[in-house]
């Protein structure tokens, strides 16, 4: 059905139309979804193209590449605000340790979340609930810790193991 577009998109170079609009929306070669979106781009070139040359009779490169480049971006552009409409909705509970400690990727807003801290907060004892106030409120290190607390950094990662196994059994 396709299969006009797919071979314009095949030809020549055009396929850097789709890794243009990629970059105009800032999505690098890192995102997860990169290659769906790559994908996406292709086969929303193809369509387009399609449509394009339903309502021309003579194709111009010069004319074509635009209407593409705005079909692609805005295809695009909706499949990533869908996913970030997604990403909204899902609880945000942390799924690592690592995720645990790292404060910028926890949304600590989030009532589930807010509720899961609140029961791992009453679990733990005094000195954790130190430790994980000044961890969760702050960036500084085990060592600055270690020295806020006047305990060793050993005991600070006891705090630590010791949240996690709680955090674990929640």
């Amino acid at each position: 059905m396709y299969e006009k577009g797919f071979a314009y998109l095949l030809q020549g170079e055009h396929e850097k139309v789709i890794y243009g609009v990629l970059k105009h929306l800032h999505v690098s070669r890192q995102n997860p979804d990169y290659e769906d979106l790559v994908v996406e781009g292709q086969l929303v070139f193809a369509q387009a193209f399609c449509m394009y040359c339903e309502s021309h009779a003579i194709v111009k490169e010069a004319e074509v590449m635009p209407y593409l480049y705005q079909k692609i971006k805005w295809r695009l552009l909706d499949v990533l605000r869908k996913k970030t409409c997604l990403k909204q909705r899902q609880c945000s509970l942390p799924a690592t340790e690592e995720m645990l400690w790292a404060k910028e990727e926890s949304d600590f807003d989030d009532l589930a979340t807010g509720d899961l801290l609140a029961r791992l907060w009453e679990k733990c004892t005094l000195n954790e609930q130190n430790f994980l106030a000044l961890r969760l409120n702050s960036d500084i290190s085990v060592a600055e810790i270690a020295k806020l607390l006047a305990v060793s950094r050993k005991t600070v990662y006891k705090y630590k193991g010791s949240i996690l196994k709680k955090y674990k059994a929640l």
